[in-house]
């Protein structure tokens, strides 16, 4: 834990101070370790986007809502944009999207080590009781196979119903998963989940911007410039990097 602090101050004692020229702001939800608003430690692209956005003089402020209504609320333009989320044909229609990845990640099933859990094809995810965040694609993707699927409106609550046996699975990013886990319950519990090694996707995320916005090409093109610039760097690595993985060693 004192190493993990350490680094965080680190990240900030040492992020770039460029001068502000201009302001936006942003409405995003809880997805620990990548946005939060109530884990200081799970902030990790809030810091990428920040520190990508300084370094093209913008300067970024953060409002956390749950998904659906940052999302909604950025489409109909209370703020600049939402962030991370992947591409969708619909969002290409609603939004107007930038081109560099924000995050890569993969998408895995998680469940209790004791159950006997397993598939290979999406027929085989028929006969179990799978939850669902409201406003998550992932579980619509799903639903498009014809698979049922139990929604919550905050994914805590997945978890949590996979602890008391109400839920079987629940597919989420696999950093996100485990950090979320061992946020939620104590050693003992936290201990009790496992995920499956197949991937369900692997999905590129990235900033959806109100696309009526007068310069909106011009934010997203100095996003993608800052990105570049903290890829090349190293310094990107280094912020995603700088929390303790949870995912254990299977």
């Amino acid at each position: 834990m004192k190493k993990l602090l350490l680094s965080y101050l680190l990240l900030f004692t040492f992020s770039p101070a460029m001068p502000a020229v201009e302001s936006i702001t942003l409405a995003i939800g809880d997805w620990e370790p990548y946005t939060s608003s109530r884990d200081k430690k799970g902030k990790v692209l809030e810091l990428v986007v920040e520190e990508a956005f300084e370094l093209e003089d913008i300067h970024v402020e953060y409002e956390h809502f749950p998904w659906k209504r940052s999302f909604e609320y950025s489409r109909v333009g209370r703020f600049h944009g939402t962030f991370p989320w992947y591409r969708t044909k619909q969002r290409e229609t609603d939004f107007y999207i930038n081109n560099e990845p924000i995050l890569v990640e993969k998408t895995v099933f998680f469940h209790l080590k004791n159950s006997t859990f397993d598939w290979s094809d999406f027929d085989d995810l028929e006969k179990y009781r799978i939850g669902g965040t409201v406003g998550y694609s992932i579980t619509r993707m799903l639903e498009g196979y014809g698979i049922d699927v139990e929604y919550v409106g905050k994914e805590d609550l997945n978890y949590k119903k996979i602890l008391s046996s109400r839920i079987d699975i629940y597919p989420n990013a696999l950093n996100v998963g485990y950090y979320q886990i061992e946020m939620l319950f104590d050693d003992v519990e936290s201990t009790r989940f496992t995920h499956h090694p197949k991937t369900l996707n692997e999905q590129s995320y990235y900033m959806l911007f109100n696309k009526d916005l007068p310069n909106v090409e011009e934010l997203a093109d100095k996003l993608d410039s800052g990105l570049r610039k903290l890829k090349d760097s190293g310094r990107y690595d280094a912020i995603l990097s700088a929390f303790d993985s949870k995912i254990p060693i299977q």
